[in-house]
């Protein structure tokens, strides 16, 4: 008898093993089940979690929009008589930095 033949006549007649492959498909079903259960739910809120990143972008998209617009408005309201407001004064005489290579700081 070969020895695949074997274990078949040997599962057949014995009940204890029978038993045990039994309760050996059960406990690994109920762990496949387990496991596709929880991988369905993570899907499930991942997907929720997306869509409510979505809508969060969507609505800081719009006020950035709306903030550089007015940015913009501001930017085109600001003039010499609003400066002056501001305590800004008019220069007279534009003095400019400028760089002498002749003169070098020495250590």
């Amino acid at each position: 008898m070969t020895k695949a033949k074997a274990i078949t006549t040997e599962l057949s007649h014995n009940m204890n093993t029978q038993k045990m492959l039994f309760r050996i498909m059960i406990i690994s079903l109920v762990v496949l089940f387990t496991a596709y259960v929880y991988l369905i739910g993570s899907i499930t809120f991942n997907v929720i979690a997306r869509k409510s990143l979505e809508s969060t972008i969507a609505n800081l998209t719009t006020e950035v929009n709306g903030l550089e617009i007015s940015y913009l408005d501001g930017l085109n309201s600001i003039d010499k008589d609003y400066a002056l407001s501001k305590g800004f004064v008019d220069v007279r005489q534009n003095i400019f930095a400028s760089r002498n290579i002749n003169h070098v700081a020495m250590r």
